[in-house]
């Protein structure tokens, strides 16, 4: 297309105005965390020195997007998985550890998170899968070809010891439902949640596994009892009880052997199984004490007691909603949830006016990637899931993280505007 065309008329205004604005409320918010005590408005510390530089970065890579031809999505989508996958694998072996997670390529003080890029890549992967055979599910070998591109990637940053990036992939599940994932298989997902939130109860409380086995059976052969005239139903519980007995073994055993005490801790923590606010719950005590300090108008920019005087560790990356909260009050974090939800909505809207499946689903990828991030960031900060550790989307500090949601939502937008 000719290049005199403006960005204005080649991508849509609505989901550009929401992203440079939530990009600026970042910046904004990164500055004042990232600030000492005294230090001048107009002065830059290190932290903020670098995000300027991820964010002028970021806008080269949209504009380059914007203006690439649309087929390279296409054709480069299974080898730019294909790369994603093999740096997650390289990482386990030369990547450097961060936070106890060992997902980082470092490079003196300048590092990349490839479990990052692997979300873009996986949502194009899927893309081109879907829109390339028109697969509405309809056999199980779609099925799991689909659900493998992602669960695969998932797996691979599950090693990595980085628990919240590799829960994000399950956002994929909210696109995939909207291509004909069978409901069953959502319902599976919310009963095995259940059933590990209940192994922990009893895991915490000391509670024998028989117990736990005893009610799964006798509730199952209550079911059977009055459903004893239907074999294929009474199939199916048997089927269900045997997988729900060995899904429940397998999460004690996770739970006690694969994951670390603190991320023990914190999931405790959530549940109200344990109180510990001066040791591995002091960053979600501080950061309730940060965002309930804003009370309605907030203390102002530059003035959050809890901001300025760094009792909320990484308040710059993941828990930047706290300096929200404090600095710009209820008010503050009305306006920007609004245009977060702004952003969410429209993509939900772009998505379904798609042409082809391949667009469709990258938007859907786009939306339940971003609306999944917004929920556990702004969750884990006010004590209503885990504290994991996941940025908020062009909001917290970061290179790695705005690099990969600047590429997820312009490949959109430039399929959006192909369509046009």
């Amino acid at each position: 297309m000719p290049f005199k065309q403006s960005i204005e008329n080649r991508l849509d205004p609505i989901a550009l105005l929401a992203y440079i604005g939530l990009v600026l409320i970042g910046f904004i918010n990164i500055y004042s965390a990232s600030a000492g005590v005294d230090q001048e408005w107009l002065s830059l510390s290190t932290v903020a020195r670098k995000q300027l530089v991820f964010i002028a970065s970021a806008g080269l890579l949209a504009l380059f997007i914007a203006y690439a031809n649309v087929r390279l999505m296409d054709y480069f989508a299974y080898g730019f998985y294909g790369l994603a996958i093999a740096l997650n694998i390289a990482v386990l072996f030369l990547g450097k550890e961060v936070a106890g997670a060992k997902s980082w390529f470092g490079y003196g003080g300048f590092g990349i998170q490839p479990s990052e890029f692997a979300k873009v890549a996986t949502a194009l992967a899927l893309s081109k899968f879907l829109g390339t055979y028109g697969v509405r599910f309809k056999g199980w070998k779609n099925v799991t070809i689909a659900l493998l591109l992602f669960l695969l990637p998932m797996g691979l940053i599950l090693l990595q010891n980085d628990t919240g990036s590799a829960l994000v992939f399950t956002a994929f599940f909210f696109m995939l439902y909207r291509e004909g994932l069978p409901g069953f298989i959502l319902i599976s997902a919310v009963w095995l949640g259940f059933l590990a939130i209940i192994k922990i109860y009893l895991e915490s409380l000391g509670v024998s596994y028989w117990y736990e086995y005893g009610i799964l059976a006798g509730l199952a052969s209550l079911f059977i009892y009055f459903t004893r005239s239907n074999k294929n139903l009474v199939r199916l519980t048997l089927m269900i009880l045997v997988v729900s007995l060995v899904y429940s073994a397998t999460i004690g055993w996770f739970y006690n052997q694969i994951l670390q005490q603190y991320q023990r801790d914190r999931i405790e923590l959530v549940l109200q199984l344990k109180e510990d606010r001066l040791g591995v719950g002091f960053n979600l005590e501080q950061s309730k004490i940060a965002i309930g300090a804003g009370e309605f108008s907030g203390r102002g920019f530059m003035e959050g007691t809890q901001t300025k005087m760094g009792f909320v560790p990484e308040q710059h990356t993941d828990f930047i909603f706290c300096t929200i909260g404090e600095e710009w009050g209820l008010l503050g974090v009305l306006v920007f949830f609004f245009i977060y939800g702004s952003l969410l909505m429209r993509l939900v809207f772009l998505s379904e006016r798609q042409t082809t499946t391949a667009a469709r689903v990258m938007g859907y990828s786009a939306a339940s990637i971003f609306f999944v991030h917004f929920a556990i960031n702004v969750g884990m900060t006010i004590g209503i899931v885990p504290v994991i550790g996941i940025p908020l989307p062009f909001i917290s500090a970061g290179g790695s993280s705005l690099w990969a949601f600047t590429l997820l939502l312009f490949l959109f937008l430039r399929m959006d505007q192909k369509r046009m």
